[in-house]
């Protein structure tokens, strides 16, 4: 009995080291890669924060019952041993959010690097929101860029109608915004499969091109003279049951710009419905992830009705790092959607 009670604290406690990383298990067999990207594991290991309490709550649990079991019965080793790793693990989780960074900043002066009276060190500030179909209106989000002095939103699960309203609240007497869009999903999905991008006429003329083949809008657009970031903004399909197939799919085709082969000076972003646990984003190859360098990546942009420190993070504003340098960030949350908007500031680092 005494060998099997250890054995069991053995798989017990390789399990709660195992659910900081499983990926960990391809290193001893690469056929057991991908269970981050497993249903119905996937959604599990998306919710890092609420891992870190559940185990916090057990190992608590698990270590007074080793005290009572070691005060008064003259046992309890291996349930102590346990609960230290319980605890142990609890602690990694919610380091790893504290590294990514959980200082969100009360507000975000406005970016003045791309005006047009003062063009500045071209700063380049960018708006993501996922509206859940403009239940976060042209109002809140005019606001959100407006204090921000954005250049560039990415809307997902946007409407046309919505994204122009938008551009029209920002338009002013020397600026303006392009509206690109890009729609898909299956009929009667309304709006959900809608991205909206909005670009400041100060970044100069984009023009729309081919975007990532996702199942939901991907919208792709690059500047007309050659000179400037290569914008793309998507929304992947999220990892249930009856979409878990496309959601890999999708998120295949969105890292794929992130590899080699993809656009210098790109700037991605929206709602990948990924966090940076799941396999895919795992190596953000020449990308780096605009909330985490900014310190705010710890925080939670899904769903909202929960506080920022027990959601998760889904919406992502993905640079080339070599050509941009993040300098600042925040997290918002305006109007009715289900998600919280993400701020990204960037200053360019290499040639433009």
């Amino acid at each position: 009995m005494r060998v099997i009670g250890w054995v069991l604290v053995l798989v017990l406690g390789a399990a709660a080291v195992l659910t900081l990383n499983p990926e960990w298990l391809a290193r001893v067999n690469p056929d057991w890669a991908g269970l981050t990207t497993t249903y119905p594991l996937a959604q599990l290991f998306a919710l890092r924060a609420l891992l870190a309490v559940a185990f916090a709550v057990v190992a608590a649990v698990v270590l007074v019952v080793g005290a009572v079991r070691r005060r008064w019965f003259h046992g309890g080793t291996r349930t102590l041993l346990l609960g230290v790793v319980l605890a142990v693990v609890a602690g990694a989780h919610g380091w790893v959010l504290v590294d990514r960074g959980l200082s969100n900043p009360a507000e975000l002066a406005a970016d003045r690097g791309l005006r047009p009276a003062d063009p500045g060190d071209g700063t380049l500030t960018l708006v993501a929101y996922n509206t859940r179909e403009g239940r976060t209106g042209a109002g809140d989000l005019a606001t959100t860029a407006e204090d921000t002095g954005a250049d560039v939103l990415v809307l997902s699960e946007t409407s046309a109608e919505l994204a122009q309203d938008v551009a029209s609240r920002l338009a002013g007497e020397d600026e303006t915004f392009q509206v690109f869009m890009a729609t898909g999903g299956p009929e009667g999905i309304g709006d959900t499969g809608s991205t909206a991008l909005l670009v400041s006429t100060t970044l100069g003329e984009y023009v729309q091109v081919t975007g990532p083949a996702t199942e939901r809008g991907a919208v792709r657009a690059e500047p007309a003279s050659g000179v400037g970031p290569v914008l793309v903004g998507v929304h992947a399909m999220p990892p249930l049951r009856d979409t878990h197939a496309q959601w890999l799919v999708d998120i295949e085709a969105v890292m794929e710009l992130c590899g080699s082969r993809g656009p210098d000076g790109m700037i991605l972003a929206g709602d990948l419905n990924t966090t940076l646990d799941h396999g895919p984003m795992q190596d953000l190859g020449r990308c780096a992830d605009g909330a985490v360098e900014a310190g705010v990546g710890g925080l939670a942009t899904w769903p909202a009705q929960l506080p920022a420190l027990l959601g998760t993070a889904i919406d992502h504003v993905l640079v080339d790092a070599e050509r941009y340098e993040v300098t600042a960030g925040r997290i918002v949350d305006r109007g009715d959607s289900d998600h919280r908007g993400l701020v990204v500031r960037l200053r360019p680092v290499g040639p433009s």
